[in-house]
């Protein structure tokens, strides 16, 4: 039934069993401060490893946004369904005229109904005080009959309208208390994925990773806009990207004491992202084996580099890069089952990789 439609069956429920109006009902489960709370601490918690997840999966920054909230929508929606829509706990109706006790989703003919008359003095069980299980006894035409009854709402005003016999004065308009806590709690969550320092993450305006930075280069009019701008003078922290490495970077370069830090920038510092990509291939060597049943084919290729601006996504400069690694065939060639051709493509060595970056970095949009 969950407690949506059960606080709309309880007071026809309590007028059959005679015992008048119900006042407050309290439910077998944590209250709502704590839950809302518990729903902050998760997603504290559970929105940067998403966001680190979706980082080493090479996800692109774009799909940021559409995963944390859908994963916010999730989180609201379970909440809601387990306490307002899911089976299978007991509540406790206090009335005018005894307790009405019913259990959700257990095939009972009815609740439990004990009349103010009937209750005999509560007890608590558990180690520590208060406890965290309470009893609530009372007599059944002279037989003596007990609940247990675990995490409650409100317990201590149950307790005490128990004692007292009467019903406990209730907090004026729950709901409307309930209803600010939780848009106290979504204005709370909303501000920190659009206006706290989080929100660029988050958003992809910001990069969380220097892998971040690949989708310059895959994906066109991709920008972080709260990165660092590009300044008009040195240095301007740079990472390259080549095709053959995908999202994680092949070098990067600080700028700074000529080239000789070897330190990586961090993302929020990157001002230029370089794209390495093949533009063309020559055949440059040919190698037979096995009388020409197997052949190896080296190939030398030029590269374009393109830089971007981190902050824009606009494209600021270009350079070229010839490979050539080939010299001579080696002696043996390792090959699969049968025989067959083998290509490989020359790609520029790490270093002159490196020696590209400290220049954009040195220079900006000026690679030497």
């Amino acid at each position: 039934m969950g407690e949506w439609r059960l606080h709309r069956t309880l007071p026809s429920l309590a007028t059959e069993a005679g015992l008048g109006s119900v006042r407050r009902v309290h439910h077998e489960r944590r209250p709502w401060p704590v839950l809302l709370t518990g729903k902050l601490v998760l997603d504290a918690v559970t929105i940067p490893l998403l966001i680190r997840a979706l980082t080493a999966l090479d996800v692109t920054p774009s799909a940021r946004p559409f995963a944390v909230f859908g994963w916010l929508l999730a989180s609201w929606a379970a909440l809601a369904h387990w306490v307002l829509i899911r089976d299978g706990r007991r509540s406790v109706a206090v009335c005018d005229g005894g307790l009405l006790v019913h259990t959700e989703g257990t095939g009972r003919s009815g609740p439990i109904v004990i009349p103010w008359d009937a209750v005999t003095t509560p007890e608590g069980t558990g180690p520590l005080p208060p406890p965290l299980h309470w009893r609530l006894h009372w007599l059944d035409n002279g037989t003596q009959r007990h609940i247990t009854l675990h995490t409650l709402t409100a317990r201590d005003a149950l307790i005490e309208s128990v004692e007292s016999r009467r019903p406990s004065a209730a907090p004026p308009h729950p709901r409307l208390l309930a209803g600010t806590a939780f848009a106290a709690v979504a204005v709370v969550q909303l501000w920190a994925l659009t206006l706290s320092p989080l929100a660029g993450i988050v958003l992809a305006h910001r990069a969380y990773d220097l892998r971040d930075f690949a989708s310059l280069c895959t994906h066109f009019g991709t920008s972080f806009p709260e990165s660092a701008p590009r300044t008009t003078t040195g240095p301007h922290p740079t990472v390259l990207f080549d095709e053959e490495h995908g999202t994680d970077p092949v070098v990067t370069s600080t700028g700074g004491d000529g080239g000789r830090t070897t330190a990586a920038p961090d993302p929020d510092a990157v001002q230029l992202v370089a794209c390495s990509r093949l533009v063309r291939r020559q055949v440059d060597l040919v190698c037979t084996y096995d009388g020409g049943e197997s052949q190896l084919t080296f190939h030398r290729a030029r590269y374009r580099i393109d830089v971007h601006e981190a902050r824009t996504g606009r494209r600021i400069a270009g350079h070229t890069v010839d490979a050539d690694d080939s010299d001579s065939c080696p002696y043996w060639l390792a090959v699969g089952r049968g025989r067959g051709r083998e290509e490989r493509v020359a790609a520029p060595a790490e270093e002159e990789y490196q020696h590209l970056a400290d220049s954009i970095a040195a220079d900006g949009a000026k690679p030497s």
